[in-house]
Protein backbone atom coordinates (compact mmCIF):
# COMPACT_ATOMS: atom_id res chain seq x y z
CA UNK A 1 0.00 0.00 0.00
CA UNK A 2 1.02 2.92 -0.75
CA UNK A 3 1.76 6.07 1.47
CA UNK A 4 0.01 9.19 2.03
CA UNK A 5 3.09 11.23 0.43
CA UNK A 6 3.27 9.20 -2.43
CA UNK A 7 0.17 9.51 -3.57
CA UNK A 8 0.23 13.26 -3.25
CA UNK A 9 2.67 13.30 -5.35
CA UNK A 10 0.99 10.82 -7.95
CA UNK A 11 -1.76 13.38 -7.71
CA UNK A 12 -0.20 16.91 -7.34
CA UNK A 13 -1.24 20.50 -9.18
CA UNK A 14 1.93 20.25 -11.35
CA UNK A 15 0.96 16.35 -12.38
CA UNK A 16 -2.17 17.06 -13.72
CA UNK A 17 -1.61 20.05 -15.43
CA UNK A 18 1.40 18.87 -16.84
CA UNK A 19 -0.95 15.49 -18.41
CA UNK A 20 -3.57 18.41 -19.85
CA UNK A 21 -1.29 20.07 -21.13
CA UNK A 22 0.31 17.63 -23.40
CA UNK A 23 -3.42 17.16 -24.71
CA UNK A 24 -4.81 20.63 -24.98
CA UNK A 25 -1.28 21.84 -26.58
CA UNK A 26 -0.81 24.71 -24.56
CA UNK A 27 2.07 24.93 -21.89
CA UNK A 28 1.81 24.52 -18.02
CA UNK A 29 2.14 28.17 -17.75
CA UNK A 30 -0.58 28.59 -19.65
CA UNK A 31 -3.28 26.38 -18.65
CA UNK A 32 -2.50 27.63 -15.26
CA UNK A 33 -3.59 30.86 -16.01
CA UNK A 34 -6.46 30.07 -17.92
CA UNK A 35 -7.70 28.16 -15.22
CA UNK A 36 -7.28 31.30 -13.03
CA UNK A 37 -9.82 33.05 -14.89
CA UNK A 38 -12.39 30.85 -13.49
CA UNK A 39 -10.71 31.42 -9.76
CA UNK A 40 -9.29 27.80 -9.96
CA UNK A 41 -5.63 29.84 -8.28
CA UNK A 42 -5.84 29.79 -4.58
CA UNK A 43 -3.32 26.80 -3.71
CA UNK A 44 -5.07 25.71 -0.38
CA UNK A 45 -8.17 24.93 -2.97
CA UNK A 46 -7.20 24.74 -6.42
CA UNK A 47 -7.18 20.90 -6.80
CA UNK A 48 -10.56 20.54 -4.66
CA UNK A 49 -11.84 23.36 -7.25
CA UNK A 50 -10.63 21.46 -9.99
CA UNK A 51 -11.56 17.40 -8.98
CA UNK A 52 -15.34 18.96 -8.19
CA UNK A 53 -17.92 19.00 -10.97
CA UNK A 54 -20.44 21.44 -9.51
CA UNK A 55 -17.66 23.69 -7.82
CA UNK A 56 -15.79 23.69 -11.72
CA UNK A 57 -18.52 22.81 -14.65
CA UNK A 58 -17.30 21.70 -17.89
CA UNK A 59 -19.49 24.55 -19.48
CA UNK A 60 -16.83 26.79 -17.89
CA UNK A 61 -14.35 25.07 -18.45
CA UNK A 62 -14.97 24.89 -22.70
CA UNK A 63 -15.49 28.35 -22.72
CA UNK A 64 -12.39 29.16 -20.93
CA UNK A 65 -10.37 26.74 -23.08
CA UNK A 66 -12.37 26.52 -26.30
CA UNK A 67 -13.98 29.95 -26.80
CA UNK A 68 -11.26 31.84 -25.36
CA UNK A 69 -8.10 29.69 -25.95
CA UNK A 70 -9.32 28.42 -29.20
CA UNK A 71 -8.33 24.65 -27.80
CA UNK A 72 -10.94 22.08 -29.88
CA UNK A 73 -13.32 20.54 -27.95
CA UNK A 74 -12.29 16.93 -28.60
CA UNK A 75 -8.40 18.14 -26.51
CA UNK A 76 -10.53 19.45 -24.27
CA UNK A 77 -12.71 16.47 -23.43
CA UNK A 78 -9.44 14.45 -23.72
CA UNK A 79 -7.92 16.76 -21.17
CA UNK A 80 -10.42 16.37 -18.26
CA UNK A 81 -9.59 13.07 -16.71
CA UNK A 82 -6.17 14.46 -16.13
CA UNK A 83 -7.45 18.04 -14.95
CA UNK A 84 -10.07 16.50 -12.53
CA UNK A 85 -7.52 13.92 -11.52
CA UNK A 86 -7.61 10.15 -10.94
CA UNK A 87 -11.08 8.96 -8.49
CA UNK A 88 -8.35 6.57 -7.17
CA UNK A 89 -4.68 7.86 -7.36
CA UNK A 90 -3.20 4.59 -6.75
CA UNK A 91 -4.42 3.49 -10.42
CA UNK A 92 -2.91 7.06 -11.53
CA UNK A 93 -1.05 6.42 -15.25
CA UNK A 94 1.35 7.82 -17.41
CA UNK A 95 0.00 9.94 -20.09
CA UNK A 96 1.19 8.02 -23.93
CA UNK A 97 2.41 11.36 -24.97
CA UNK A 98 2.79 9.92 -28.50
CA UNK A 99 -0.77 8.94 -28.57
CA UNK A 100 -1.72 12.11 -28.09
CA UNK A 101 0.44 13.74 -30.94
CA UNK A 102 -0.33 11.12 -33.09
CA UNK A 103 -3.81 12.03 -32.75
CA UNK A 104 -3.30 15.77 -33.31
CA UNK A 105 -1.57 15.26 -36.40
CA UNK A 106 -4.16 12.81 -38.31
CA UNK A 107 -7.53 13.71 -35.77
CA UNK A 108 -9.13 12.33 -32.51
CA UNK A 109 -11.50 10.79 -34.45
CA UNK A 110 -8.40 8.51 -36.44
CA UNK A 111 -8.22 4.80 -35.26
CA UNK A 112 -4.34 4.26 -34.40
CA UNK A 113 -4.64 0.97 -35.97
CA UNK A 114 -5.80 2.81 -39.23
CA UNK A 115 -2.97 4.87 -39.37
CA UNK A 116 -0.05 4.13 -42.01
CA UNK A 117 2.62 1.88 -40.03
CA UNK A 118 5.15 4.25 -42.06
CA UNK A 119 4.00 7.06 -40.20
CA UNK A 120 3.69 5.19 -36.62
CA UNK A 121 7.82 4.24 -37.04
CA UNK A 122 8.16 8.02 -36.57
CA UNK A 123 7.16 7.64 -32.91
CA UNK A 124 7.79 3.94 -32.46
CA UNK A 125 10.14 3.45 -29.40
CA UNK A 126 11.37 -0.24 -29.07
CA UNK A 127 12.12 -0.08 -25.22
CA UNK A 128 8.56 1.02 -24.39
CA UNK A 129 6.82 -3.18 -23.93
CA UNK A 130 3.51 -2.88 -24.86
CA UNK A 131 2.75 0.24 -25.90
CA UNK A 132 0.10 0.87 -28.14
CA UNK A 133 2.43 2.03 -31.09
CA UNK A 134 4.71 -0.83 -30.46
CA UNK A 135 1.22 -3.59 -30.47
CA UNK A 136 -0.48 -2.03 -33.87
CA UNK A 137 2.76 -2.77 -35.47
CA UNK A 138 3.52 -6.08 -34.06
CA UNK A 139 -0.10 -6.92 -35.35
CA UNK A 140 0.83 -5.73 -39.20
CA UNK A 141 4.55 -7.44 -39.18
CA UNK A 142 4.30 -9.95 -36.87
CA UNK A 143 7.80 -11.64 -36.34
CA UNK A 144 8.52 -9.84 -39.32
CA UNK A 145 11.85 -8.26 -39.07
CA UNK A 146 11.80 -4.52 -40.62
CA UNK A 147 13.04 -2.44 -38.24
CA UNK A 148 16.74 -1.00 -38.88
CA UNK A 149 19.31 0.60 -35.96
CA UNK A 150 21.88 2.67 -36.53
CA UNK A 151 25.44 0.72 -36.45
CA UNK A 152 26.13 -0.15 -32.98
CA UNK A 153 23.26 1.35 -31.74
CA UNK A 154 20.38 0.92 -30.33
CA UNK A 155 18.61 3.82 -31.75
CA UNK A 156 16.18 3.25 -34.72
CA UNK A 157 17.36 4.30 -38.23
CA UNK A 158 13.89 6.02 -38.47
CA UNK A 159 14.24 7.02 -42.24
CA UNK A 160 15.68 4.18 -43.06
CA UNK A 161 13.16 1.87 -42.01
CA UNK A 162 10.13 3.94 -43.15
CA UNK A 163 12.17 3.79 -46.84
CA UNK A 164 12.21 -0.25 -46.17
CA UNK A 165 8.18 -0.44 -45.06
CA UNK A 166 7.94 2.10 -48.28
CA UNK A 167 9.46 -0.50 -50.53
CA UNK A 168 7.91 -3.31 -48.89
CA UNK A 169 4.36 -1.21 -50.06
CA UNK A 170 4.98 -1.52 -53.24
CA UNK A 171 5.88 -4.85 -53.68
CA UNK A 172 9.71 -5.27 -53.31
CA UNK A 173 10.97 -8.64 -51.83
CA UNK A 174 11.55 -8.37 -48.22
CA UNK A 175 15.14 -8.46 -46.94
CA UNK A 176 17.26 -9.54 -43.62
CA UNK A 177 19.78 -6.46 -44.31
CA UNK A 178 20.25 -3.05 -45.42
CA UNK A 179 22.27 0.08 -45.22
CA UNK A 180 22.23 2.70 -42.64
CA UNK A 181 24.83 5.26 -42.71
CA UNK A 182 27.37 3.40 -44.95
CA UNK A 183 26.79 0.00 -43.16
CA UNK A 184 24.95 -3.01 -43.97
CA UNK A 185 22.73 -3.74 -40.65
CA UNK A 186 20.43 -6.27 -39.82
CA UNK A 187 16.62 -5.36 -39.49
CA UNK A 188 14.47 -6.56 -36.41
CA UNK A 189 10.72 -7.58 -35.69
CA UNK A 190 8.86 -5.16 -33.79
CA UNK A 191 9.76 -5.00 -29.77
CA UNK A 192 13.11 -6.44 -30.74
CA UNK A 193 16.31 -4.50 -29.58
CA UNK A 194 19.81 -5.26 -31.16
CA UNK A 195 21.86 -7.95 -28.80
CA UNK A 196 18.52 -9.08 -26.79
CA UNK A 197 19.39 -12.44 -26.11
CA UNK A 198 16.59 -15.11 -24.91
CA UNK A 199 16.56 -18.42 -23.59
CA UNK A 200 17.24 -21.32 -25.54
CA UNK A 201 15.15 -24.44 -25.42
CA UNK A 202 17.07 -26.94 -23.96
CA UNK A 203 16.24 -29.99 -25.86
CA UNK A 204 16.61 -28.28 -29.26
CA UNK A 205 19.68 -25.77 -29.76
CA UNK A 206 18.96 -23.01 -31.77
CA UNK A 207 15.45 -22.63 -31.03
CA UNK A 208 14.52 -19.90 -28.29
CA UNK A 209 12.06 -20.39 -25.78
CA UNK A 210 8.58 -18.21 -26.10
CA UNK A 211 7.45 -16.88 -22.46
CA UNK A 212 9.27 -19.96 -21.13
CA UNK A 213 7.71 -22.29 -23.34
CA UNK A 214 9.12 -24.51 -26.17
CA UNK A 215 7.72 -23.80 -29.81
CA UNK A 216 8.34 -27.22 -30.53
CA UNK A 217 6.27 -29.49 -28.27
CA UNK A 218 5.07 -26.78 -25.80
CA UNK A 219 6.78 -27.72 -22.88
CA UNK A 220 6.62 -25.72 -19.99
CA UNK A 221 10.44 -24.70 -18.63
CA UNK A 222 9.28 -22.37 -16.38
CA UNK A 223 9.98 -24.48 -12.87
CA UNK A 224 13.06 -25.70 -13.75
CA UNK A 225 15.62 -23.80 -12.60
CA UNK A 226 19.09 -23.01 -15.03
CA UNK A 227 21.31 -25.92 -13.97
CA UNK A 228 18.57 -28.55 -14.77
CA UNK A 229 18.04 -26.96 -17.84
CA UNK A 230 21.65 -27.14 -18.74
CA UNK A 231 21.86 -31.08 -17.13
CA UNK A 232 18.93 -31.87 -19.81
CA UNK A 233 20.87 -30.49 -22.96
CA UNK A 234 23.58 -32.94 -21.90
CA UNK A 235 20.82 -35.54 -21.57
CA UNK A 236 19.65 -35.20 -25.07
CA UNK A 237 23.06 -34.97 -26.64
CA UNK A 238 24.06 -37.89 -24.63
CA UNK A 239 20.93 -39.86 -26.76
CA UNK A 240 19.63 -40.91 -23.22
CA UNK A 241 16.24 -39.15 -24.48
CA UNK A 242 14.42 -38.54 -27.80
CA UNK A 243 13.44 -34.89 -27.38
CA UNK A 244 10.51 -35.81 -30.23
CA UNK A 245 9.14 -38.59 -28.25
CA UNK A 246 6.68 -37.38 -25.69
CA UNK A 247 6.78 -39.74 -22.44
CA UNK A 248 10.40 -39.91 -22.34
CA UNK A 249 10.13 -35.61 -22.06
CA UNK A 250 7.47 -35.94 -19.61
CA UNK A 251 9.78 -38.04 -17.60
CA UNK A 252 12.74 -35.87 -17.97
CA UNK A 253 10.51 -32.46 -17.16
CA UNK A 254 8.92 -34.17 -14.26
CA UNK A 255 12.65 -35.28 -13.01
CA UNK A 256 14.33 -31.78 -13.87
CA UNK A 257 11.21 -29.38 -11.87
CA UNK A 258 12.93 -31.31 -8.56
CA UNK A 259 16.08 -30.42 -9.30
CA UNK A 260 19.63 -31.59 -10.97
CA UNK A 261 19.93 -34.16 -8.02
CA UNK A 262 16.90 -35.71 -9.23
CA UNK A 263 18.49 -35.65 -12.70
CA UNK A 264 22.03 -37.06 -11.37
CA UNK A 265 20.21 -39.95 -9.89
CA UNK A 266 18.78 -41.29 -12.65
CA UNK A 267 21.69 -40.35 -15.24
CA UNK A 268 24.72 -41.06 -13.90
CA UNK A 269 27.00 -41.32 -16.95
CA UNK A 270 25.67 -37.61 -18.22
CA UNK A 271 26.16 -36.87 -13.88
CA UNK A 272 30.20 -37.48 -14.82
CA UNK A 273 29.92 -35.38 -18.06
CA UNK A 274 27.85 -32.35 -16.32
CA UNK A 275 30.56 -32.26 -13.07
CA UNK A 276 33.91 -32.30 -16.12
CA UNK A 277 31.87 -29.85 -17.97
CA UNK A 278 31.38 -27.82 -15.08
CA UNK A 279 34.84 -27.76 -13.75
CA UNK A 280 36.08 -26.60 -17.78
CA UNK A 281 33.03 -24.14 -18.16
CA UNK A 282 32.23 -25.99 -21.25
CA UNK A 283 28.79 -25.94 -19.99
CA UNK A 284 25.79 -25.29 -22.85
CA UNK A 285 24.98 -21.66 -21.98
CA UNK A 286 21.19 -22.31 -22.97
CA UNK A 287 21.18 -18.41 -24.38
CA UNK A 288 21.22 -17.03 -28.01
CA UNK A 289 20.70 -13.78 -29.20
CA UNK A 290 17.19 -12.81 -30.99
CA UNK A 291 19.52 -11.95 -34.56
CA UNK A 292 20.44 -15.89 -34.51
CA UNK A 293 16.82 -16.36 -34.50
CA UNK A 294 15.12 -17.65 -38.23
CA UNK A 295 11.76 -15.76 -37.70
CA UNK A 296 9.20 -17.53 -40.29
CA UNK A 297 7.85 -15.13 -43.24
CA UNK A 298 4.61 -12.88 -42.99
CA UNK A 299 3.07 -12.87 -46.34
CA UNK A 300 2.17 -9.00 -47.48
CA UNK A 301 1.07 -7.67 -44.13
CA UNK A 302 0.24 -4.55 -46.06
CA UNK A 303 -2.10 -6.59 -48.17
CA UNK A 304 -5.00 -7.03 -45.68
CA UNK A 305 -7.57 -4.46 -44.60
CA UNK A 306 -6.46 -2.49 -41.65
CA UNK A 307 -10.18 -3.42 -40.36
CA UNK A 308 -8.81 -6.26 -39.25
CA UNK A 309 -6.20 -5.57 -36.66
Amino acid sequence: MQNSDTLAMMDSWEARLKNAAVVLGKTLEEVEVILATLGVAEEATRLEMLSDEEVTPFGDLRRAFCEEADVKIAQLRMAIKYLRGPKNAEKATQLDTETILLKQNYGYKTRLSDIDPVELIIHYNPSKVGSKITNILKSRFGEQPVIAFYPSSKEVAVAETMDYLADLQQGYPEQETIEVDGSLVRLYPVGVIPDQTVDEDPLFEGVPLRRGRSTINRVNWGAVKQNARQFCRLVVEAEEVNPNNKLEVRALIKLAENGIDALKEVYADVDLEYRERTQNDTLPKLRMKISEIKSGKVNNPFGVSNRNY
